[in-house]
């Protein structure tokens, strides 16, 4: 008896033994199973981190791209001969586009009377529409010295263009409108973050006129290196302060039409060459003839006016030379027009007349390099430059007409244009005016320019 349950207990310890280590190694099987099923849980949802991120990064690339589309960004880079902020327009593939730029300048004279002023000099918005990639318009509107109000002294509001462009292929594009006269380099391309002075140069205001824009039609490609452009537009035709403008030393801003009403009896050929040579060395020339008429579309004389120009914007440098030399047949007609005098007008005493010149001339040139470079700092610029101007408005005047006092002009520019970003430059100069006998003048100038 003792013997069977003894046996008994042995063998239930033995089928329990085993029962348990089954068990246990069941347990461990199910363990493992559950380790696995949790990794991939924890895979899986790493999985769906990761797919979340990349939607979301890819719903702000979208985002991005069609704000682009809508309001493309301004490239640093011109569209035959216009400057980055004008030629936004004409390289959107479609749609609207909007840009400008504005500058606000503090003068320091104290020649003058006040000795100190400060100015919202322009501000001027881009409006463009591409119909398709080839047929565009481009447009632009200028507000200068921040209000306009009539009857009073103050700004003006104007169209410095407005055009239609369709351009077949690189080598051929044709315009019609409101259209930049191609002449000298500022007219095309006047942003103020382009140029480093705080104002424009001098002969470039006062010898060729900016902006100086006329209604016309015409061409313009590149073939190879050469780039052209081709107008014809309407004629000249004084206004009633173009005897003031002359005697103050701005030749031709009072014969500019502006397309108000433009007197087309006299028509004009303008147009210009280009040639590009390595390391970004452009030179070229440019020109203007003209028939000059009166309110009536009578005939007083001719313009002819021819201007060389270089370009070198190379590293740091930026180099630029621009000349101008104009002769006028029936200058003393014109001169006769545009005089307000009555011993002039009425008693026919030339002497009495305001001059306007048979021959002008003068030529400009600029040096500018960015001192950042020295440093190595590449995301900002600082510009040292220097320019030097010499131009004659009177060079030669009709017989028994007076050459007035201050028609040689020198002008000594040096200064910096400090750039944070590509678009923007804070600027500061100081110009020597040096006219031949007349006063000389030591002007200090400040300015703020952007562009977008």
């Amino acid at each position: 008896m003792r013997r069977a349950l003894l046996l008994s207990a042995l063998f239930s310890s033995v089928v329990f033994a085993q029962s348990t280590e089954e068990r246990i190694k069941q347990l461990e099987e199910q363990i493992k199973l559950l380790q696995q099923e949790v990794q991939k849980l924890k895979e899986e949802q790493k999985k769906s981190e990761e797919t979340r991120q990349e939607t979301e990064v890819l719903k702000e690339e979208i985002r991005k791209l069609r704000l682009e589309i809508a309001m493309p960004q301004l490239e640093i880079k011109s569209y035959s001969g216009l400057g980055p902020a004008a030629s936004k327009a004409l390289f959107n593939p479609r749609g609207v586009s909007i840009g400008g730029y504005g500058e606000v300048h503090f003068v320091h004279n104290p020649d003058k009377k006040p000795k100190n002023t400060i100015d919202a000099k322009r501000l001027i918005l881009y409006f463009g529409y591409a119909f398709n990639e080839r047929l565009k318009f481009n447009s632009e509107i200028e507000w200068e010295h921040a209000f306009v109000e009539g009857g009073e002294e103050s700004g003006e509001t104007a169209v410095e263009f407005a055009f239609l462009d369709y351009s077949f292929n690189e080598k051929l594009g044709l315009r019609g409108g409101l259209l930049l006269i191609p002449v000298g380099i500022i007219n095309e391309y006047h942003e103020p973050p382009t140029f480093p002075s705080v104002d424009r140069p001098y002969l470039e205001r006062n010898i060729i006129p900016t902006t100086w824009r006329e209604l016309g039609f015409g061409a313009y490609g590149k073939l190879a290196n050469l780039e052209y452009r081709a107008y014809i537009t309407n004629g000249l035709k004084p206004n009633e302060e173009a005897g003031e403008k002359v005697e103050s030393g701005e030749l031709l801003k009072g014969f500019r039409q502006n397309g108000f009403k433009a007197a087309s009896d006299q028509i004009a050929f303008t147009g210009r060459l280009d040639y590009n040579l390595p390391y970004n060395l452009k030179v070229g020339a440019s020109t203007f003839v003209g028939g000059v008429q009166n309110n009536e579309g009578k005939k007083l004389g001719t313009l002819t006016l021819v201007s060389p120009h270089a370009w070198w914007q190379y590293g740091p440098w930026d180099i630029r030379f621009v000349g101008a030399y104009g002769i006028v047949s029936g200058a003393d007609k014109v001169s006769e027009a545009i005089s307000t005098n009555p011993a002039c007008t009425e008693l026919g005493d030339k002497a009495e007349c305001t001059t306007f010149p048979k021959k002008f001339y003068g030529f400009y040139t600029q040096v500018a390099y960015d001192i950042f470079r020295l440093i190595r700092v590449s995301d900002q610029q600082l510009y040292l430059f220097g320019i030097y101007e010499n131009y004659n408005t009177h060079a030669s005047v009709p017989e028994g007409f007076e050459k007035p006092k201050g028609h040689k002009v020198q002008v000594f520019n040096l200064g910096l244009s400090y750039k944070p970003h590509p678009l923007v430059a804070l600027k500061a100069d100081y110009v020597r005016y040096f006219p031949k006998e007349a006063k000389k003048q030591n002007i200090y100038r400040l300015a703020l320019g952007w562009m977008f």
